[in-house]
């Protein structure tokens, strides 16, 4: 009885175990106009940026603007963490939108977006309230922008493992059960 006791206790926290590594999907962490930021003036890319490697097969970034017209790059740049979109023409006052769809180096895919806003039109000064930058200092000014994370519903994959991963410690159990279950019963009777 003690070895079956052992057994099934062994088979528990393997496959215990063998759940948690399936929730350590990639996420994303950070981003350059960050989500819901408001910019004083046309970022020269957008960045993304996970917790783990992203798959350079694989990395599909857009931006669009408030009238669905894409805008920036073709073209995503994996550079390990980082996901990059080059923007070469400036972008105008207004509403944007960063969609994204990479697969993490584990498999993974995550897909996401979120919205930015640039207040000032290309070619045009950013109103603040902030003395102008003077012109004999040899550093040129960088728009500013309101830095925040992204939120976690913004990097959620569209099809959540979640409910896969409930299904397998639910299955865990089950097997768990019924074998200890069995084994107490099969002990009773010799």
């Amino acid at each position: 009885m003690n070895k079956l006791v052992t057994i099934f206790a062994a088979a528990a926290v393997v496959l215990l175990l063998g759940v948690a590594p399936a929730q350590a999907h990639s996420t994303l962490i950070g981003s350059t106009p960050a989500a819901d930021a408001t910019a004083a003036g046309s970022p020269d890319e957008i960045e993304l940026e996970f917790n783990q490697p992203i798959n350079t097969a694989f990395a599909t970034v857009t931006l669009t603007d408030g009238e669905g017209a894409q805008r920036g790059s073709s073209e995503a740049i994996v550079d390990a963490e980082r996901v990059r979109l080059a923007i070469p023409e400036p972008l105008s006052a207004g509403d944007y939108t960063v969609g994204y769809r990479v697969v993490s180096a584990d498999g993974h895919p995550i897909t996401g977006s979120y919205a930015f806003t640039i207040t000032a039109a290309a070619g045009q000064a950013p109103t603040s309230d902030a003395p102008p930058a003077s012109s004999s200092s040899p550093v040129a000014a960088e728009p500013e922008t309101t830095q925040t994370q992204a939120t976690p519903e913004d990097s959620e994959p569209s099809g959540s493992s979640i409910p896969v991963l409930l299904i397998i410690a639910v299955a865990a159990v089950l097997v768990i059960a019924g074998g200890t279950w069995a084994a107490v019963r099969a002990f009773r009777k010799s």
